[in-house]
């Protein structure tokens, strides 16, 4: 079970969940906002910009509140599409360990304060929550309830809360759920904050459709709202590095807008401009097909060594690491994969491409992605390809060498051998 799926679940929380049951289902996305909605049943209209920024903001809102807790955040989103981060590197990993560790001091210690400390400290944290007025009760006069507060929403509604508080390692069970509910005055919300856990038939009473609800918080959860609050923990700042082969591929400096260029919602970066890589096959091979057989190996999220073993016996006449690793790097300038935390993961553009194969698709994403490929497509246009090859030579493209740009006009005749130039006078 996942840590942040516990019992006081709010609307946006609930939303989070079922999208990432969802991009687990499709190997971690990513997927089109629009799709999501479809397939989480919510979309009203078709390509409604509103509902996808409403589940946009859900999903920020989920990363905000899991980082706060002291989890790792689950999503990379990228303009309209999201996909589930992979898993962390051994850094991240350590971290999490040590939170959860801390959490459980945090709570051993929570069970020998004496009870009325105990529950100033929920008073408090009720108080943090945006409560007002939450005060301890005197036990004479309390009918099993340790804490008052007011949920105060929008300035225009008041809710009183009832809070029962256990110092308990056993389970809460229905019995309890239903004894706070038979205190609680018309239109009072009743919670009960354990240090433990609630037996399994206890949600289902609280939950009651019939019967006024119980909002459960148990020890897991109790840990993270006091971690979110800073109450009894104190957070760290510590900058986690990662590589980024994506800046590290691209050109420092903006590029000119272009007309002939890819859909916005399926490209990473149509500002900035990357070098490319050798071809990642022999002559004789497709490179359309070398593409997308490589942009395929990269489902699943697969770590990067794994990737590069699967690349190696999908292109066996490359045989050093070192050599596989830099030809499939083509496939971040190209801005089908990232890598994060030393795995692949797809892009939008790269689900794309493995769904629909085209060459002319493929063709678009590389000239409006990598340097110089616009300005040689152009000189194409009126030269044959020895004049053109000749004219790099002595005249290539601004930023780029001779040699790179002889590299990117040998990827563009390779993928659209049919480009219009002008014939050879010497050709038959």
């Amino acid at each position: 079970m996942d840590p942040a799926a516990a019992l006081l679940d709010t609307p946006g929380q609930l939303t989070a969940h079922r999208v990432h049951n969802i991009l687990r289902k499709h190997n971690g996305g990513p997927l089109e906002l629009e799709r999501i909605l479809k397939e989480l049943g919510d979309a009203q209209t078709a390509n409604s910009t509103l509902e996808e920024e409403q589940l946009l903001e859900a999903l920020l809102r989920d990363d905000r509140l899991r980082s706060a807790r002291g989890y790792r955040q689950r999503f990379s989103m990228s303009g309209r599409s999201v996909r589930l981060r992979p898993p962390g590197n051994k850094a991240e990993q350590v971290i999490e360990q040590e939170n959860e560790q801390v959490k459980k001091q945090l709570l051993d210690q929570l069970r020998e304060v004496p009870p009325e400390v105990f529950e100033h400290i929920v008073a408090a944290l009720f108080t943090a929550m945006k409560y007002e007025e939450a005060v301890v009760t005197r036990h004479s006069r309390d009918g099993g309830v340790d804490v008052h507060a007011t949920l105060v929403g929008g300035g225009v509604m008041t809710v009183p809360a009832s809070i029962q508080v256990k110092r308990w390692t056993k389970p809460v069970t229905v019995k309890e759920v239903r004894e706070l509910r038979g205190t609680l005055p018309p239109g009072t919300q009743g919670i009960i904050v354990t240090t433990g856990k609630y037996t399994k038939d206890a949600p289902r009473e609280a939950l009651s459709d019939r019967l006024t609800p119980i909002h459960l918080i148990d020890g897991r959860l109790l840990a993270d709202l006091l971690t979110e609050h800073g109450i009894g923990v104190q957070a760290s700042r510590l900058s986690l590095l990662s590589l980024d082969l994506n800046a590290l591929a691209s050109i420092t400096g903006r590029a000119e807008s272009t007309t002939q260029i890819i859909p916005s919602q399926l490209s990473n970066s149509t500002q900035r401009r990357y070098y490319i890589g050798k071809m990642p096959s022999d002559r004789d091979s497709c490179l359309l097909d070398s593409i997308v057989t490589m942009t395929s190996l990269a489902d699943g999220q697969p770590t990067w060594d794994d990737y590069i073993a699967s690349f190696k016996q999908h292109f066996p006449t490359i045989t050093r690491s070192d050599e596989a690793r830099r030809r499939s790097r083509v496939l971040v300038s190209l801005g089908l994969v990232d890598i994060e935390n030393g795995h692949m993961s797809l892009t939008l553009t790269g689900r794309h491409l493995l769904e629909n194969p085209n060459a002319g698709f493929l063709y678009d994403v590389f000239t409006s992605r990598i340097a110089g490929a616009q300005e040689i497509q152009d000189f194409a246009l009126s030269l044959t390809r020895a004049q053109l090859r000749a004219k790099l030579r002595t005249e290539p493209p601004a930023g780029l060498s001779p040699t790179q740009a002889g590299l990117v006009e040998k990827w563009l005749h390779h993928l659209k051998p049919s480009i219009p130039i002008k014939p050879s006078p010497h050709a038959q």
